[in-house]
């Protein structure tokens, strides 16, 4: 039988145990800087992920009449969370019904604070590449969806929003085809003016997965302060020993359209080389000569 002097000592002995488990977890919450974490999330990289892949992917956009589109494509990416690196990405259009057919999308991030995503595309049938320079060829719409061209490429949020932690909170995801209730830090963001002045969504809260620093959803707010845009990751998978995006929805609420992006396959068919990314050399691309490398072959587009 227990004294009540033993009693009181394990009881103090349980206090002190818990006061130190809380203790480290408040500790790891308090570890992380804002700072850090957006800082983490850019070099994590955007659905491209991080070092050379090769992916084939799928989008299925719904307007405000319901009317459906989808579209195929397949990327070629090289990425790094060096920030001395260039990041670079090449989309070939599968079956574009709202593009000429052979259309492809390079972006090249160098990585200079201010400095925006070249952004260049394909015409084929004209044989040239055309840069998107531009504040209106930028917000331009792919392919008829709701995602912009801008919205392609590097996370920039550190250099281009003030931000503010908010704290934790849990989200549920997919993962690997499992259902998981992933720990996410909350912040709010705000368009930095010195470095963001055209920014048509100032106002964002995003919440960002604590072990891998993805972005597991955002809320986005116009000029006005009215919420626009809803993005929300629906599925992740691990790919290289690490997590990355499966699948996410993009919502525009102003216009009650819907953009869900899916990634059928991800492949590493090791590192790519920098002339793939060239704007001069995209009329001699041809996405078919990696095929040899691919356990997912790249099809001929589907043309009208």
């Amino acid at each position: 039988m227990i004294g009540n002097k033993q009693r009181l000592t394990l009881l103090l002995a349980s206090a002190v145990v818990v006061a130190l488990a809380l203790g480290s977890l408040s500790a790891r919450a308090q570890s992380l800087t804002t700072a850090d974490i957006l800082a983490a999330v850019d070099a994590r990289g955007g659905i491209a992920g991080i070092g050379s892949q090769v992916a084939f992917l799928s989008i299925v956009y719904r307007d405000k009449n319901s009317s459906v589109q989808e579209l195929s494509f397949v990327s070629f990416a090289k990425s790094s969370a060096d920030p001395q690196v260039a990041d670079a990405g090449l989309i070939y259009f599968l079956t574009p019904p709202a593009l000429p057919c052979g259309a492809m999308l390079l972006t090249i991030d160098h990585k200079v604070t201010g400095q925006p995503t070249g952004l260049y595309f394909f015409h084929p049938a004209l044989g040239q590449v055309k840069e998107f320079t531009s504040t209106s060829e930028r917000k331009g719409s792919l392919a008829g969806t709701n995602i912009r061209f801008d919205q392609i490429g590097r996370s920039e949020l550190a250099s281009k929003f003030d931000a503010e932690l908010l704290g934790e909170a849990t989200l549920d995801v997919m993962v690997n085809g499992a259902a998981e209730s992933r720990r996410v830090y909350v912040l709010q963001l705000t368009a930095d003016p010195s470095t963001n002045p055209n920014e048509s969504l100032p106002d964002r809260t995003i919440w960002v997965d604590a072990e891998g620093f993805l972005v597991l959803a955002m809320e986005s707010k116009n000029e006005i302060g009215k919420l626009q845009d809803v993005l929300r990751v629906n599925a992740l998978a691990t790919f290289e020993d690490r997590l990355e995006y499966t699948q996410m929805t993009v919502s525009n609420l102003l216009d009650s359209s819907s953009t869900i992006v899916t990634v059928a396959d991800r492949e590493d068919v090791g590192e790519l080389p920098d002339s793939m990314f060239d704007p001069a050399a995209l009329a001699q691309f041809d996405p078919g000569a990696w095929n040899d490398l691919l356990q997912v072959k790249v099809p001929d587009p589907v043309c009208p």
